[in-house]
């Protein structure tokens, strides 16, 4: 219960003792009053424990992908829960890789050009990967084929709306099931 709650029944039944005092002393006596006044002073007492209820700590997010070492897709959203930063997996496939293999050894990050040489098969289920703490977080951009990328370390926020190309990242994750390594696949333009 509240500590309100506590306050209110403690109040209530104050009231109502004091309703009973005040009935049963113009009762039972045949002697005329004397005028005094009577004062009845009541101190209410309050059993809530110190500090009141308290509000269940945010549970740590749970990861979908446990078991693997890898997975790779699209981030659709990143928020923060319980202090850790989570990232929502839209999960694509690699032309000719297995999820099996895919989930065991992950997909190859150097940079391609001409056709993307992956798919996405379903964009309604996404997947819930947890990032860990000191994770590295690396983005790439490639100019032209023959000219070396452009990597920097970003935030997980920014995986988010990568532009067409660039956009899937390849995640190495932990026995945990968090992130412990996140690289975008960058195409270069054919």
């Amino acid at each position: 219960m509240t500590h309100q709650h506590h306050l209110r029944t403690a109040t209530a039944a104050t009231l109502t003792a004091l309703a009973a005092v005040v009935l049963l002393s113009g009762c039972g006596s045949d002697t005329p009053s004397t005028g005094g006044n009577v004062t009845v002073t009541v101190t209410p007492t309050v059993t809530a424990k110190p500090g009141g209820p308290t509000s269940a700590a945010p549970k740590a997010p749970k990861s979908d992908v446990v078991g693997r070492a890898f997975d790779f897709g699209v981030v659709t959203k990143v928020s923060t829960v319980a202090g850790v930063d989570v990232l929502e997996l839209d999960r694509w496939t690699w032309t000719g890789l297995s999820d099996a293999k895919l989930a065991k050894d992950g997909v190859p990050t150097a940079p391609f050009k001409g056709a993307v040489p992956y798919t996405n098969q379903n964009a309604k289920l996404t997947f819930t990967i947890p990032v860990a703490d000191g994770a590295r977080i690396l983005f790439s951009h490639c100019i032209a084929a023959d000219q070396p990328l452009q990597t920097k370390s970003v935030k997980p926020a920014q995986l988010k709306g990568l532009a067409d190309r660039e956009n899937t990242v390849l995640v190495q994750i932990d026995s945990k099931g968090q992130a412990t390594s996140i690289q975008n696949i960058p195409g270069c333009p054919g």
